[in-house]
């Protein structure tokens, strides 16, 4: 596998050298199935097209990763790849560097399913003939050097070279000895001081067997002579036992793809919300934009510290993806975005019940057992979770949650499919 690895993409390369046409040819060997792709790329030589291409097996896992740039013409103009053996649901993201060098790309593979680390390359086309990765091994490998547990304390060295010594919630049961880490959860570009260039916030979760004991967050920042990466701040988060069945901030497997849990934690708050990796890439930039589209606001108020974020899937189906975006400190907003998971496109409460019909607002209102509410119009907030049919109004600036069981609505269902 190493020496096929190796003439593949030693052809790709010195087809980059000769011309786009035959580089795509090279590429088109080289890596058999479309990862990811970032349309919007600016380099000197204008916007292009990124794409994320590997050798996916059967169960997900991609190796053979490979970087290929393309102008307005679909032209390749230059191709790298990066230093990750493989991963699974592997994303892209845009990066915004210092002064005027061109933006970046961010590269994710996962080491495992939704709750396992995952690699990270930070890579700078300031110079297609020399591509760099300006974030590499070192950085992704996470902020804990070494992590051990000590008279019900966590002993930890970090990569900034101090050491911490921080006690456990007290309703955490781990023993002396051994604490796992491995590399970083999260990583994601935000500019935290609205001086146009992005930090990076990146967190790493410390666990003894299935027990989380800590999430551990830093602020790195691009050093000003462009060597490495200095933390403006670490934040250490002990964890308390979470309830039995609790699926908050919880990741998902689905027929369409995985959503994944991407978490922040900075001095005095800590934001969860989702990204999703599919098959279908084209699919898979939608649902992104859906997502971050509606946690955009929560995600403000967190970085500028009014407000903690976290998400619920509340369905992974076939054909719905319904998602909770919860936003608040001590009173909470919950928003929901419901998608087609084949199309990337948003539904409508109308696309699945027949809403213009007059018999419905009257029989919402006799099935209704939440007495404080009386629907006049259908709210615009809504999910569905199993066979159940749930409606958000707010009285007195309350969210009151009204439940319906869809058999009881068969009448209106226009949409049979997207219940199944």
């Amino acid at each position: 596998m190493k020496g096929r690895e190796s003439v593949k993409i030693k052809t790709l390369m010195s087809a980059a050298l000769l011309s786009s046409a035959l580089l795509w040819g090279a590429a088109a060997q080289a890596a058999d199935t479309l990862l990811a792709s970032e349309p919007e790329l600016e380099l000197k030589q204008g916007r292009v097209t990124a794409e994320l291409w590997g050798d996916r097996l059967a169960n997900g896992y991609a190796h053979d990763l490979l970087i290929i740039l393309k102008n307005k013409d679909n032209k390749v103009i230059t191709a790298y790849q990066p230093s990750i053996k493989g991963g699974y649901n592997c994303l892209l993201q845009l990066v915004k560097p210092q002064g005027e060098e061109p933006a970046q790309l961010l590269v994710s593979a996962g080491q495992g399913d939704w709750r396992a680390p995952s690699e990270y390359r930070i890579i700078s086309f300031a110079d297609l003939k020399e591509v760099q990765e300006v974030f590499g091994v070192p950085e992704s490998s996470g902020i804990v050097t070494q992590a051990e547990l000590k008279d019900g304390k966590l002993q930890l060295s970090l990569l900034n070279g101090s050491s911490e010594s921080v006690a456990l919630d007290a309703g955490v049961k781990a023993e002396d000895g051994r604490v796992e880490y491995s590399g970083l959860h999260s990583l994601q570009p935000w500019d935290v001081d609205d001086d146009g260039v992005d930090e990076l916030l990146a967190s790493q979760r410390l666990t003894q067997g299935k027990t989380p004991l800590a999430d551990i967050g830093v602020v790195w920042k691009r050093r000003a002579d462009g060597d490495g990466w200095e933390a403006l701040g670490t934040t250490i988060m002990t964890l308390a036992p979470a309830a039995q069945g609790n699926t908050v901030n919880d990741g998902a497997e689905m027929a369409a793809g995985t959503i994944l849990p991407r978490r922040l934690v900075v001095r005095g708050g800590e934001a969860t919300f989702p990204v999703f990796a599919g098959k279908d890439v084209e699919v898979q930039n939608k649902i992104n934009k859906e997502l971050w589209t509606a946690n955009a606001d929560s995600m403000k108020k967190f970085f500028a510290g009014q407000a903690d974020t976290a998400f619920k899937v509340m369905s992974a189906k076939e054909n719905l993806l319904s998602v909770q975006l919860i936003c608040g400190k001590t009173n909470f907003v919950h928003n929901y975005v419901n998608i087609n998971p084949k199309t990337g496109e948003l539904i409508k409460l109308s696309d699945i019940l027949n809403t213009q019909d007059k018999d419905l607002l009257p029989l919402l209102n006799v099935l209704n057992t939440n007495k404080k509410v009386s629907i006049k119009v259908l709210p615009d907030e809504w999910y569905i979770e199993g066979r159940n049919l749930f409606l958000i109004s707010i009285v007195d600036t309350h969210e009151e949650i009204s439940g319906f069981d869809l058999g009881n609505l068969h009448k209106f269902i226009l949409n049979k499919q997207i219940l199944e």
